[in-house]
């Protein structure tokens, strides 16, 4: 899973871009949105809102067509730590201005009018002024210029840490899969996905992947997903 960001002010055409790809890409594409509004996304009375308000850690809806998650405020780390386990492809984050500067995040910049020229910085991977794009361009960009989610590892590996390691990749001094990260291993503890070096990797992932191929019904797993409970453990 590779993430990039669309930032940009009110009406720049973020959403209108996001949808653009959506229908144009054969990727598996998960969207997050925020919103510095106070929106009320479930309303007072309603089951949903009794059961969380109660105490539910996560209150669940579910209809004929669709299902929603309710739960507590979550920082971006934590969104994209759940988003680990639905394979997909690309995560497009519209908003998180401050955390997408913090975690390293390349990004597309959207400028309506001149407005949102601010928001260019060294980790801009494309400027869409007045929304003037060709969207096969921006889904080039999207494969070429996403990343897989670092969260500050600074490991060196790639020979730069995170923040100059973005910059490059904006430059096209560096590619994606540069990023120690993009060995096949995920790591995700507590709900954060924890960064591994390369040592640590390798040996975690070839460890369990012989173990997983010995057992019986599986054949050539093409995903392979383990929750550990410390506290059965003895």
């Amino acid at each position: 899973m590779r993430v990039i960001g669309i930032i940009g002010y009110k009406n720049s055409g973020k959403t209108s871009l996001i949808e653009d790809i959506l229908k144009h890409s054969n990727e598996k594409i998960g969207v997050i949105k925020h919103t510095d509004k106070d929106v009320e996304i479930d309303m007072i009375g309603k089951d949903t809102y009794r059961f969380f308000t109660s105490g539910a850690k996560i209150a669940v809806l579910s209809t004929q067509n669709k299902t929603v998650f309710f739960t507590k405020n979550m920082s971006l780390e934590d969104i994209l730590s759940k988003l680990v386990g639905y394979g997909l492809d690309f995560v497009i984050i519209e908003g998180f201005k401050e955390e997408l500067k913090r975690l390293n995040i390349p990004k597309i910049v959207m400028i309506k009018d001149k407005e949102g020229s601010e928001l260019i910085d060294d980790h801009t991977v494309k400027v869409i002024e007045d929304y003037n794009y060709n969207i096969e361009e921006i889904l080039k960009i999207i494969k070429e210029k996403s990343i897989i989610p670092t969260m500050n590892l600074n490991c060196g590996y790639c020979g730069y840490n995170c923040k100059t390691f973005v910059k490059a990749l904006a430059k096209g001094e560096a590619k994606w899969d540069d990023c120690i990260l993009s060995n096949g291993v995920r790591i995700i503890v507590d709900d954060k996905i924890i960064p591994t070096v390369p040592f640590v990797s390798k040996i975690i992932g070839k460890t369990i992947k012989a173990m997983v191929e010995s057992l019986k019904g599986v054949e050539n797993p093409k995903n392979i997903k383990i929750i550990i409970d410390p506290s059965k453990i003895k």
